[in-house]
């Protein structure tokens, strides 16, 4: 046998199987960094999830007016949280699942160079995606922000009886500031408020008072 062959059941043997079970230090610490930052995350979602649109809409009125600004920032503010929040989840589970199943590097690409344009051009494309639903997120939170407030508007003016005029003045302000809904030149009240309804999913009091039904001849 040569100087450097050493039988299976050997000393040799048994310290590659030692060497295979030991973990380094450095190892063991990106892997509790790995899980901890995926736990953050977790967190850090699960405490935007309740800012939801119907809050956002609550936060943003007051008892006459209502903060059109404070919605869009309100609603970019949380887009801009979930986006960021699923990048890092993305991140530590890659880096949690190459931590735990690759116990030992092997190579993919001959070119360092390439490897490292291919890495950098798949995480901007990755970035610019994400843009894109950033964008679309703030936009849906919003647009369900604004229905909630409006909704709640006009619910409140459903339930006055009579339905005096600055109600419905009321009203046609915050249809038209809110989602540009305006009430025709011909259009009556009763048919404006109808219009309303099924836009908002209001459900009708069976008799609907205008203020003008109570004034005398």
């Amino acid at each position: 046998m040569g100087p450097f062959f050493a039988p299976p059941g050997g000393k040799s043997h048994d310290i590659l199987r030692k060497r295979e079970r030991q973990v380094l230090i450095d190892r063991f610490a990106s892997i509790l960094s790995a899980i901890l930052g995926l736990a953050g995350v977790m967190f850090v979602l699960k405490g935007i999830s309740r800012l939801s649109p119907d809050l956002i809409a609550k936060v943003s009125q007051t008892y006459l007016e209502f903060n059109v600004t404070q919605i869009q920032n309100l609603a970019s503010q949380k887009a801009d949280f979930v986006t960021g929040a699923v990048l890092v989840l993305i991140a530590c589970s890659i880096q949690t699942v190459a931590l735990l199943l690759l116990r030992e590097p092997f190579l993919i690409f001959e070119d360092y160079w390439y490897a490292a344009g291919l890495a950098v051009a798949t995480s901007i494309l990755v970035i610019v995606v994400f843009f894109g639903v950033n964008r679309g997120m703030s936009n849906h939170y919003q647009e369900r922000a604004k229905f909630s407030l409006a909704k709640s508007y006009f619910q409140a003016v459903l339930k006055q009886d009579p339905i005096l005029s600055q109600h419905l003045k009321t009203t046609e302000e915050v249809a038209s500031s809110l989602f540009g809904i305006e009430k025709g030149p011909d259009e009556s009240d009763k048919d404006f408020l109808n219009r309303l309804a099924q836009r908002f999913e209001i459900s009708l009091p069976k008799e609907l008072h205008l203020e003008e039904e109570h004034v005398p001849g």
